[in-house]
């Protein structure tokens, strides 16, 4: 798991880091700017975020990072008033962390969100009655049989699943699999899309895979033809 920490107290940052190496690969940025750029040009699992930054305050921060990416978002900050709170809810942040909190407190608020958001967390495959995706060797089989998932298209189809249940907005699936920074039209991510559609409809599960009008795709479980079993993480 990759992690990233925008807090300006170093000292804080340092506790933060320090408490996250045991279940995290984990970045550091000392002001919003710095830790926006780090969200738009790289791929993290989890992000700590505190509201009070110079440069670019947390809130927006948070507004921006919301415009292209799903990452799961902890807020810190030393306001517990409810109103607060629910304003960043709102805003799209996962979860609200009044300090100080203890080390505790963190790595269970740190799991507790990526078990929400990531349901695969800390497993390895995917399956959903004959179809199953091997997360580490990025192959997707049915009744133990590969199908022709890769590059891109794979790539398209792991976010959509990682997510499953959740609409993934256009941009926030382009940005996922092309980069924010790339000079790819996002139309592309619909030609993946129409291919992986029509590569599922053969094996019955195209119900699997909705389009969701002038927003984007979501991968759902409900009425899908092949999950008589239900889906199984291992």
């Amino acid at each position: 798991m990759k992690a990233l920490i925008i807090e300006d107290d170093k000292p804080l940052s340092d506790m933060l880091r320090r408490n996250l190496q045991s279940i995290a690969q984990t970045d550091v940025a000392y002001d919003g700017e710095a830790g926006l750029e780090k969200m738009l040009t790289q791929d993290y699992d989890i992000v700590i975020l505190d509201i009070m930054l110079p440069k670019m305050n947390g809130e927006e921060v948070l507004r921006r990072i919301r415009k292209h990416k799903m990452t799961p978002i902890i807020i810190l900050s030393a306001i517990g008033m409810l109103e607060r709170k629910i304003e960043f809810l709102n805003l799209g942040a996962d979860d609200y962390m009044v300090k100080p909190f203890s080390r505790d407190e963190l790595l269970a608020r740190v799991h507790a969100t990526m078990r929400r958001y990531h349901r695969d967390f800390g497993s390895l495959r995917y399956s959903l009655g004959d179809f199953a995706i091997d997360y580490n060797g990025k192959m997707v089989t049915y009744r133990d049989q590969m199908l022709p998932v890769n590059g891109k298209m794979y790539e398209v189809l792991e976010t959509l699943v990682k997510h499953k249940e959740i609409t993934v907005t256009k941009q926030q699936l382009f940005d996922s699999v092309c980069g924010f920074y790339s000079e790819t039209i996002q139309n592309v991510i619909e030609v993946y899309v129409y291919r992986l559609r029509k590569l599922l409809a053969q094996i019955g599960m195209s119900d699997c895979l909705q389009t969701i009008k002038t927003v984007g795709y979501r991968w759902t479980e409900s009425g899908c033809k092949d999950g008589r079993q239900g889906a199984q993480e291992q």
